[in-house]
């Protein structure tokens, strides 16, 4: 027998020639070429953004350039179906994308909206798309805002009834006429489903933002919650389901008088989605749960249930967006240690965080060009009187002003609080306390662990009052 490394050259290129024309094909049905044209080009590229994770609202972009006559050509990997969203100057057009796709696309770059025609295989799903955007996206007989919202509970209701039934009928009719794959079937139907449930939710919240007073609702308002399927087959690529269950867990977590909603939003919000949703669905809300908890600074928390998620979840796709997420923002947040400093002061001594420690502290970092640090500086002493009765030490740090005029000015007009200095932006303290904007303000226990990371400014007409409740707050819970 001879063996494969003593095959004969001509024979091994066969071989080798072989397995990629049997490659090929599988290569393909884990891939989309999308082609078109556009019409009257505002700028020499086109860009499609791939929406692979669906807990985010941020995607992969991929650019290419229009040819002479505005042709262009994409071929990315997918492989599974996914949103896309194609996108030239300040026009684009969403895409629902499945492996093996071919598809045309020709649009007028001054309306993708009424002018985007689709040909080719993955056709008949994003022409139903656009067809449904001109109808019940464009026309404002069907948008909630800004006439349907002033409407009174049974009216909204029955405008929401009406809108759904027409959405429903059209899928229907569209299907009939064009077939569309199984899983774009069970995608579409998501969307007419959370649109009607996200409206309903949000109507009496919007209702009082826009017209100042909430509805009158009737006791059985929300009942229709307990009818919907959370884990309704196709919906976790759509994004109203995600909104949906964004604003669904929010309104559960701040209904739940069992605990102190707001220090308890995100934990009871995780746990409620961990119980409730199965599969990719549940994967999908615990990350996006767990992304707001980093941005939002409850770090805690979200430690905890960053550890729980690597346990629980299955999808490697949302293991690797939640901990990329958890590495790219810093950890300075609610409860989470105060990063340790020594800083030169007014009076010449350096002052430490540790010194201090035993002390409720208010944290201020400011620089001289910001107009409202100077309406803060304007603010300082009232505020201090108003929370003497609080034990609080106050700490100002200067940035970036030059030493000998820092000094001066601070014995020429001394504020009531320990006035710290650095030289400038670069200062480590800076980035251990992550300060992107000034003022930056940050209430500090007598543990050392924060009680806010973004406290009231003392120019704030609620600022006094704000800090002391969080105080007060803060002391309760340690009594407990």
């Amino acid at each position: 027998m001879v063996s494969a490394s003593r095959l004969p050259l001509k024979n091994s290129l066969s071989l080798l020639l072989l397995y990629f024309m049997l490659l090929l094909p599988a290569l393909a049905q884990n891939t989309v070429t999308i082609t078109g044209k556009i019409s009257k080009p505002v700028s020499d590229s086109i860009l499609l953004e791939l929406y692979r994770v669906p807990a985010s609202y941020s995607g992969e972009s991929n650019t290419v350039a229009l040819s002479k006559t505005g042709e262009f050509s994409f071929t990315v990997s997918v492989p599974e179906p996914m949103l896309g969203e194609l996108v030239h100057g300040s026009e684009s057009v969403m895409l629902y994308l499945q492996p093996g796709d071919q598809l045309d696309v020709r649009a007028n770059a001054e309306d993708f909206i009424f002018s985007a025609k689709f040909k080719g295989k993955g056709a008949s799903e994003n022409n139903y798309l656009i067809q449904f955007e001109r109808k019940f996206e464009e026309e404002d007989d069907y948008q909630v805002l800004p006439e349907n919202v002033h409407k009174r509970e049974k009216e909204f209701l029955k405008f929401l009834e009406e809108r759904r039934t027409d959405q429903r009928n059209f899928l229907e009719r569209f299907m009939a006429i064009s077939p569309v794959s199984e899983s774009f079937k069970l995608y579409a139907q998501a969307q007419i489903e959370f649109s009607y449930a996200n409206d309903r939710l949000t109507y009496p919240d919007i209702r009082k933002r826009v017209g100042g007073l909430p509805p009158q609702l009737s006791p059985t308002y929300f009942d229709f919650l307990k009818q919907i399927n959370l884990n309704q087959p196709g919906a976790v690529r759509n994004q109203v389901y995600l909104d949906f269950l964004n604003n669904y867990f929010q309104y559960k977590a701040l209904s739940d008088r069992r605990g102190n909603p707001e220090r308890d939003f995100y934990p009871s919000m995780y746990a409620m989605a961990k119980q409730e949703l199965q599969g990719d669905g549940r994967d999908m809300m615990l990350a996006r749960i767990i992304n707001q908890s980093i941005r939002f600074g409850y770090v805690p928390d979200t430690d905890v249930m960053y550890l729980d998620f690597q346990k629980q979840s299955k999808n490697p796709q949302f293991v690797s967006y939640v901990k990329d997420q958890y590495l790219q923002f810093r950890k300075v947040g609610l409860g989470s240690q105060a990063p340790e400093f020594t800083l030169l002061s007014s009076t010449g001594d350096s002052v430490s965080l540790k010194s201090l420690k035993g002390k409720m502290i208010y944290l201020g970092f400011w620089r001289t060009p910001c107009g409202i640090c100077t309406v803060d500086q304007q603010a300082y002493k009232y505020f201090v009187e108003q929370l003497a009765a609080k034990d609080v030490v106050f700490i100002q740090v200067s940035v970036g002003e030059e030493l000998s005029a820092w000094k001066q000015k601070a014995t020429e007009r001394p504020l009531p609080a320990l006035q710290l200095h650095v030289p400038d932006q670069s200062a480590k303290v800076i980035k251990d306390y992550d300060v992107k904007n000034f003022p930056s303000y940050f209430l500090i226990s007598p543990d050392g662990t924060f009680v806010s990371a973004n406290a009231r400014r003392p120019g704030h007409a609620e600022g006094a009052r704000e800090i002391a409740a969080l105080i007060d707050q803060f002391t309760a819970d340690q009594k407990k």
